[in-house]
Order: structure tokens, then sequence, then C-alpha cells
């Protein structure tokens, strides 16, 4: 039995991920891995690539959550809690499906669910060079916090050093 919805965002509707959705949610991680490739350091490719078990491994980290329009998974967005901050680990489409608002549509998700918690905002990283994703970021809200890496691995008492990949800036979206 799929586990229950808990929002509808337009067409998008957006529910926990069971142990058993995490194949499907590492293809559409591995969906756009190719567009990492020329732009992230090669010992980071792994967090593109999704081996076999990074599924256990991130299951058991993370809170996943499945995005689903016309009965198709399409995205997928995780949350962890570090002190006061949400921290948006996967935010993902399935390449066939960006640019059709569900993106945006999961960070509003996100930000809800963190906002219900009482935390004080969303929090990610992400490579510059990653235009696609920082344009999508930034549309939304978030702004660039940090650049240097000393100053993202100092960031909330280094609570991202095991998720830092080389080059990555930090992204705050500060709730008001």
């Amino acid at each position: 039995m799929a586990p229950a919805t808990i929002a509808h965002i337009g067409d998008l509707r957006i529910r926990p991920a069971a142990r058993e959705d995490m194949n499907r949610i590492a293809d559409l991680v591995r969906s756009s891995a190719e567009w990492y490739r020329p732009i992230v350091d090669p010992d980071d490719m792994d967090e593109h690539e999704v081996p076999d078990e990074w599924a256990e491994t991130n299951f058991r980290r993370r809170e996943f959550y499945l995005g689903i329009a016309d009965d198709e998974p399409v995205g997928t967005i995780s949350l962890q809690t570090f002190g006061e901050w949400a921290y948006v680990g996967y935010v993902y489409l399935d390449v066939e499906h960006v640019g059709r608002g569900f993106g945006g549509k999961l960070l509003e998700f996100a930000a809800e669910r963190a906002s219900g918690r009482g935390l004080r905002g969303l929090s990610l990283i992400a490579h510059p060079e990653a235009t696609w994703a920082k344009r999508a970021y930034l549309k939304f809200g978030f702004e660039i916090a940090e650049s240097s890496k000393d100053d993202v691995l100092a960031w909330n008492d280094r609570c991202l050093q095991p998720y830092y990949e080389e080059g990555f800036e930090l992204y705050l979206y500060p709730f008001e």
C-alpha cells in the first residue's frame, strides 16, 4: 500500500516516500547525472549517479517525498533538520519534466513542512555552474549565503560537512 498523499500543490501530488520508492527516486536523481559530469568533481559524481547502496543509506538518513503528476513520479525532495534549519539534500526532477514548475512546487512543499515545524528556513548547497538549479533556487527566493568552501563547511556548526561537494555554494531561504 502506497503512503498517503500529504499535499496537493496545483497538479502535483506529494507523498512521503516508502523504502520501495527509493529505486525510482534513485532513477530521478540519475536522470540528470550527465548534466553534472562536466562541472562536478569526479570524486563527487556518486551523489548524482547514486550507486545501489545509496538508496538504503539515504532512506535512513533523510525524509524523502515523491512528487507525482498524472500518476507518474516526476520529482523528489528530501529534508533533514539541522538545528533551526531544514536542509534540502535532494530536489530532483526527471529531466523530461523540467520546466513545468514541479521543482518550485516541491520547494514550496518543503518550506511549508519546515515552517510548520517552527524552523528558521531552508538551506541547500548547489554548484554555481549548475545554472538550471541556481536559476530555480534564486527564482524561488533562496539567496547565496556562502561561496567559499571554508565558510560553507563552517555554517551551522559544520552540519553540512558530510554532504559537501567540491565547489558548492550555500543557499538559504529564511522564513520571515
